[in-house]
């Protein structure tokens, strides 16, 4: 008794506060689930509806046993394709799988809440689309089993009202052992007769309900900011809950100093039961072998962690394109990497691969990116998205940047904004008119190429004069961009930033001392198309390659043979690109229209390939490969390296060995998380990555070096990051310390 009178003051309490409000609905939701018969049974008291009559979706699965007196329920549709909802909605043009019913109730006069009861099974297939192959994910409109169960907007197992955010109280009900979390706070849990008990309450408006069950094992402290750091995992392991819980503290209280209080009374780390790398208000839900991967605690585990400020908490006008993952990759992935000294490096990766894979067959304005489906999508949605916020930055300033990004976070927290939303933002912070930066980076697509055409100098009024001419080569209208030109004098590096606006322009900069070396965007601040002389060769170049010739070699064993076609024959299963195979003794000469795939040491192109690997310091000679001063044996490794085609710089070469059959699944699962780089080793069945690295940029035509003594000057400017991270403490835990050391546990 005491169980359901708790349940009711809640209730009660529910019906009291939410129903004051117009913004969103409020459920509240009683629910049992049987998993080992994925069988589910709710009752759901809907607040805040009408005032005449509700229309919502509800899972074809679910079916409907009892509508309260008050309202007359009438089916006007069903077995609908759902549509995905809150802030990872699929773009792909991909099917759900799932079916919607149509309910429209009419509601007698002065109703404000009415009760539906409704039940069923819930158990949709796993799915990949292509970018979530390429990421080792799947993903399930909603699931419940034996193992774990998984319910979000998707599942559409809360009736959904179009357009409107939800708050809601949601008691569950499962057998004893296993656990739920949810967004909002968990406020009560107990244990009796063989069932768990958990209630948690929302108080916040969100765009979904989710319920996350399994056989949880529970850590849990509070941090010096007052909000719980906890984590559930399906094994007991507190080694690795409390790296975990120290990062989320380390990361939150970055985020608070950057952009403003966090939103929610918890943030909880909580193991999947397959893979996935999803962020949702106030938890992140990640696979058994991701969260195992020590790289993921300052990589995806914070950039996670920032979707509560952006995504789960101010949310996205899909109508008008998604902001949030560009300024989350670069509030967390570029920002981490700042802070290490590689931004430069990260954003020359970012345009890079743009460069390598987005063309006008693919691209879009960013105004119309959803979310990411494949290699192109995520360039533009994140990469050129993340560039725009960096030269937003650049042209603010860091300080009026981090305030509008705070300003926004603010003015929109719980409700649904836009990129205009955030211009609004920058333009009452910084006092200018941004609509033209916004407007061209939103709507237009492609990217400036830029190049420099001329540059001569000359001496007036005693000062060297360096006359320097740029031209964007693309075919599209001029793109109106600051450009960064540092020049190098006996003195120092000086860096100078120049706004051009017309297709072939000319600067002039006034030098007091002799120049020795000049450099055009040395950083990578600018959102272009990279000369492939300004790059390094790589693997996403070739993997960008629609039309592929594969070369495969006619002397080799038999059994080296069949290693070489079972990867072929795997990789064309995985790619939808076009791949012509052929035998080295087929053709004279490698392809001019197509990318060479050079496979195995016997080829008889490899002494071709092995030619263009010594320009790097790198040689296949008997038993090894070399890449600098490493060397590794052929036997039980795989080599992949990319070099430019001799014909033309615009496409690049790759080199393919292998002689482990078993390690063909684990090379076409990892390789496309590899794009950046231009070499990789991988050792064993598994394969383990043993070597990677980027070749060195060997003559880049956006440099001009007037002194031969000047060529391996550095040409980047010290920069401080946009935010640092604190040491791990935690006062709390300190005090814990000290009271067990002091305890009558440890006296004599």
């Amino acid at each position: 008794m005491k169980k359901y009178s708790v349940t009711f003051l809640f209730f009660f309490l529910a019906s009291f506060v939410f129903s004051q409000s117009n913004e969103a609905v409020h459920h509240v939701l009683n629910v049992q689930i049987t998993p080992d018969t994925e069988h589910i049974t709710v009752i759901d008291s809907i607040f805040n509806v009408g005032p005449d009559e509700v229309t919502f979706s509800l899972n074809a699965a679910l079916t409907p046993t009892f509508f309260s007196k008050n309202v007359k329920a009438e089916k006007t549709a069903g077995n609908i394709e759902a549509e995905d909802v809150g802030m990872d909605r699929d773009d792909s043009g991909g099917k759900s799988g799932l079916s919607l019913n149509k309910w429209k109730l009419k509601l007698k006069k002065g109703t404000e809440s009415f009760v539906v009861h409704y039940e069923g099974k819930i158990s949709a297939p796993f799915s990949q689309s292509e970018e979530n192959y390429q990421r080792g994910f799947a993903e399930s409109p909603g699931i419940i089993s034996d193992i774990g169960i998984y319910l979000a907007g998707s599942t559409y197992w809360v009736p959904a009202v179009e357009d409107k955010l939800v708050t809601f109280q949601l008691t569950t009900t499962l057998p004893a052992g296993w656990k739920v979390v949810t967004q909002g706070k968990r406020t009560t849990e107990s244990t009796g007769n063989n069932k768990h008990q958990d209630v948690w309450v929302c108080a916040t408006s969100q765009e979904e309900v989710f319920l996350i069950g399994a056989r949880f094992v529970e850590y849990a402290y509070t941090m010096n900011n007052g909000v719980e750091a906890m984590a559930f995992l399906r094994t007991p392991d507190e080694g690795l809950a409390n790296k975990y819980l120290e990062v989320t503290e380390q990361y939150m209280d970055m985020y608070e100093g950057l952009i403003g209080q966090y939103p929610f009374t918890k943030f909880a780390l909580v193991e999947n039961f397959w893979e996935t790398g999803y962020g949702m208000p106030s938890f992140t839900l990640l696979g058994e072998k991701i969260i195992r991967f020590p790289f993921i605690l300052h990589s995806s585990y914070p950039h996670e962690l920032l979707h509560n400020w952006w995504g789960n908490s101010v949310y996205v006008d899909f109508s008008t394109g998604n902001w949030c993952e560009g300024i989350t990759a670069y509030e967390a992935d570029h920002l981490i990497k700042e802070q290490r000294g590689q931004g430069e490096e990260y954003r020359r990766a970012t345009l890079q691969k743009f460069t390598n894979v987005v063309d006008e067959s693919n691209d879009f304005p960013l105004d119309e990116f959803l979310s990411r489906h494949n290699a192109a999508s995520e360039a533009i949605g994140y990469g050129k998205s993340l560039m725009m916020w960096h030269m937003l930055r650049r042209q603010l300033g860091d300080e009026d940047f981090k305030k509008t990004m705070s300003l926004f976070n603010k003015n929109f927290k719980f409700k649904v904004a836009s990129f205009n939303d955030i211009r609004m933002s920058a333009e009452e912070i910084s006092g200018t008119d941004l609509k033209p930066f916004f407007t061209q980076w939103l709507t237009r697509t492609g990217a400036p190429k830029i190049a420099i055409k001329n540059v001569k100098q000359d001496v007036y009024n005693k000062q060297i004069r360096l006359i320097l001419t740029l031209e964007q080569t693309q075919e599209a209208e001029v793109f109106t961009v600051n450009i960064p030109i540092a020049i190098a004098t006996e003195k120092g590096l000086e860096v100078f930033v120049i706004e051009m606006h017309e297709k072939t322009q000319e600067f002039q900069f006034n030098l007091t001392d002799k120049p020795l070396k000049l450099a055009v965007d040395p950083q990578y601040d600018v959102f272009r198309i990279l000369d492939p002389l300004e790059v390094p060769p790589a693997w996403s170049k070739i993997l960008a390659s629609k039309e592929n010739l594969i070369v495969l070699p006619s002397n080799a064993d038999e059994g080296r043979n069949q290693v070489y076609q079972e990867f072929v024959k795997q990789w064309q299963e995985a790619d939808n690109d076009n791949f012509e195979v052929v035998f080295d003794n087929e053709i004279d000469a490698l392809s001019t229209d197509k990318t060479n795939w050079i496979i195995g040491f016997e080829n008889k192109y490899a002494e071709q390939m092995n030619a263009s690997l010594q320009d790097y310091n790198t040689s296949i000679k008997g038993d090894s490969v070399t890449f600098g001063k490493q060397s590794i044996t052929k036997k039980n490794h795989s080599f992949i390296c990319s070099v430019f085609d001799a014909n033309d710089f615009n496409k690049n070469m790759a080199f393919i060995a292998l002689d482990n059959e078993a390690s063909i699944p684990g090379l076409i699962r990892k390789l496309p998380h590899y794009g950046k780089y231009s070499y990789l080793a991988f050792e064993g069945d598994e394969p383990v990555n043993v070597a990677k690295g980027q070749w060195p940029v060997l003559n880049s035509p956006m440099v001009k070096v007037f002194d031969p003594n000047a060529q391996n000057l550095k040409m980047k400017e010290k920069r401080e990051a946009l935010a640092t991270l604190a040491p791990v403490f935690s006062e709390r835990r300190m005090l814990k310390h000290i009271e067990y050391l002091a305890s009558d546990e440890l006296k004599g």
